[in-house]
């Protein structure tokens, strides 16, 4: 009885601390751009937007969380600190496509509005526009 308990006690802290380590070690883990990964899907901003504004929980099932190249006209580049947006419109006072560039991601020469571009990015869904997350330009 006495080396069951013993077990229990030394045993309950062991596995707490070993969940407690793979935790942090997931926390912890760098965030990764989509520049090493080859693209699901290739399509144009405006049959992007049109098909998430048709049925948003199709176009999610076919695009969210899945890496997808995107070709379009640069209609706004935002700077807020560190990060940069860059905004691909489908249609005038329309929606559009927001492309959250990588923390880092240097573009040189930075395009122009009005420039027609390809960005790489990992689809994170549609709240008024279709989101692109962790992007990176797709030479």
């Amino acid at each position: 009885m006495r080396k069951k308990r013993t077990i229990l006690w030394l045993g309950i802290p062991l596995v707490l601390i070993l969940v407690g380590a793979w935790a942090w070690h997931l926390y912890d883990k760098p965030h990764q751009s989509a520049a090493g990964e080859s693209a699901d899907v290739s399509i144009n901003a405006d049959t992007l937007y049109h098909q998430y504004q048709a049925d948003e929980h199709t176009a999610d099932q076919k695009y969210m969380g899945k890496v997808i190249s995107v070709t379009g006209r640069l209609t706004e580049i935002q700077h807020n600190g560190n990060s940069t947006i860059w905004i691909l419109s489908t249609q005038p006072g329309g929606g559009g496509i927001n492309c959250q560039l990588f923390t880092g991601t240097k573009v040189d020469p930075e395009p122009k509005t009005g420039d027609a571009v390809t960005i790489k990015g990992r689809c994170t869904g549609f709240l008024m526009d279709v989101n692109l997350a962790d992007c990176v330009p797709d030479k």
